[in-house]
């Protein structure tokens, strides 16, 4: 009662909590539109869509708006502008895959279509980069506090190579499930892991841009990665090198740090890769998992359509909310620290509210743009709705899970995430395999929307558990920790 309570006490949660379930009623009723309205309607669907477009890209645009709180990134940059550029891989890719497929199809490697390797690979290389890219935030975790990025470069640098010599296991760990599913020749298979490798080094190399907060650099490597791509898109090897390349050169004199010598341990860097499969697997497992029950032979564009949502909603949330929630945590730290408890109370309330409205303004978004997908598809390919509004309400419900895991993680709480993780692992296995036929697109929307149901229920578990640590963060931040000493 407590986690439903301080919704209805604070009026932009609930106005946040309102427009989710609006929009998610509004989303089920999408695939029924062709029955319930008349014949012609499908261009009032349009309309609706394109008018619910601009104003999700008002409330992206405005973080104010959807937060309710005044939000800036640190590098002073407008918060629509630093989105913008933090999307350049989900905007160029989406331009340039549809242009160069063809070609691609056009050239067998080891007996499989050039195509659907780079589709495994690119269905992989989320949820791998989630567990690779980890023990590197461990590694400069010290130096992020005081943004020292000199001094943050020459760690990393001093630690990538040993790290990404230890992170290639995590390739054989999707080879292999990926050659029992599907018997590729081994030029394929070693085509498939190939690719990952270069895309571990390129996702890695990205680290620096991220946590630097520099969001041209992150957009160039991409736009090196889709020219690469439109131009020899044959040449699979080239767009993630070339991408890399364009980070190793911004490291200047970093570069000279580079060595094998300086290791992660093995255990705590062992805990991090699981950790990160773990935590990695709520919003991209399904992909891969649906890859290797049909081969590949799936409705891509739908499913890839259907998640876009969920994908610019989470990074959304990271680019133009998350900057708010830590420099509340912060201020609450320095509280503790100098302040007397009756103004400790005070910063605690308000950041357990900054956090509530950064989830929920997180879900609105991500839920209306699930409509405007719907709506979108309903007017132009009414056949595949009921799939893309499966796809993308399960979506969005992986998203939500992946974002309460990840302020529980944050907090302190790391084993629950990962049990989440390993539950809904579980449960997408369980539904591709138990379900057959999903490479038709009513199969693969009841597997789809078997998974909405049973996530949802995961859901209410993780806000329930993010509750009960958030409501007083204090306790959980630093008077846990003091009391079992």
């Amino acid at each position: 009662m407590t986690s439903l309570q301080s919704l209805l006490q604070d009026s932009i949660a609930r106005r946040r909590a309102l427009v989710i379930i609006v929009a998610l009623v509004l989303t089920a009723l999408v695939p029924l539109a062709d029955t319930i309205l008349p014949s012609g309607w499908s261009y009032a669907l349009l309309a609706g869509g394109v008018l619910l477009v601009m104003v999700a890209l008002l409330m992206l645009a405005r973080p104010a708006a959807s937060s309710g709180e005044r939000v800036e990134s640190d590098s002073g940059a407008r918060p629509g502008a630093g989105l913008l550029l933090y999307l350049s891989p989900v905007i160029l890719l989406n331009l340039v895959y549809p242009l160069v497929s063809p070609a691609m199809a056009a050239v067998n490697v080891g007996g499989v279509q050039l195509t659907l390797v780079v589709l495994a690979s690119s269905i992989t290389v989320p949820w791998l980069a989630q567990a690779a890219c980890l023990p590197a935030y461990r590694a400069i975790g010290d130096l992020m506090a005081e943004r020292d990025m000199g001094a943050i470069t020459r760690r990393f640098c001093t630690t990538w190579p040993a790290m990404f010599v230890q992170a290639l296991p995590l390739v054989v760990v999707f080879a292999l499930p990926l050659w029992l599913a599907t018997r590729w020749s081994f030029t394929a298979l070693a085509t498939y892991a190939a690719l990952c490798a270069l895309h571990l080094l390129f996702v890695q190399s990205l680290v620096l841009a991220n946590v630097g907060d520099r969001r041209g650099l992150w957009a160039i490597a991409w736009i090196a990665y889709a020219a690469a791509l439109f131009v020899a898109p044959t040449i699979w090897w080239l767009p993630p090198l070339l991408g890399a390349l364009t980070q190793i050169a911004a490291m200047g004199r970093g570069l000279a740090s580079l060595g094998l010598s300086r290791r992660l341990g093995a255990r705590d860097f062992s805990s991090d890769l699981v950790r990160g499969l773990l935590l990695g697997a709520v919003l991209w497992a399904d992909k891969f998992v649906l890859f290797l029950v049909t081969g590949g032979d799936f409705q891509v564009v739908i499913v890839f359509l259907a998640m876009l949502p969920a994908v610019v909603a989470y990074n959304y949330y990271f680019v133009n909310l998350a900057p708010r929630v830590d420099k509340a945590v912060a201020t609450l730290h320095r509280t503790i620290a100098e302040e007397p408890l009756t103004v400790l109370a005070t910063r605690s309330r308000r950041l357990s509210r900054t956090v509530d409205r950064a989830v929920l303004s997180t879900g609105a978004v991500g839920m209306v743009l699930t409509l405007v997908i719907s709506l979108l598809l309903e007017g132009i390919q009414p056949v595949n709705v009921l799939l893309a509004v499966s796809v993308g309400v399960a979506s969005w419900a992986f998203m939500i899970l992946t974002l309460l895991s990840y302020e529980l993680d944050y907090i302190g709480e790391k084993i629950v995430p990962q049990v989440l993780g390993g539950i809904h692992l579980a449960l997408c296995v369980g539904a591709f395999l138990l379900i057959g036929a999903t490479q038709t697109s009513a199969g693969a929307a009841f597997a789809y929307g078997a998974l909405v149901v049973a996530d949802l229920v995961l859901v209410a578990v993780a806000w329930v558990l993010y509750k009960r640590h958030w409501s007083q963060p204090e306790y959980t931040l630093f008077w846990r920790h003091a009391t079992s000493w």
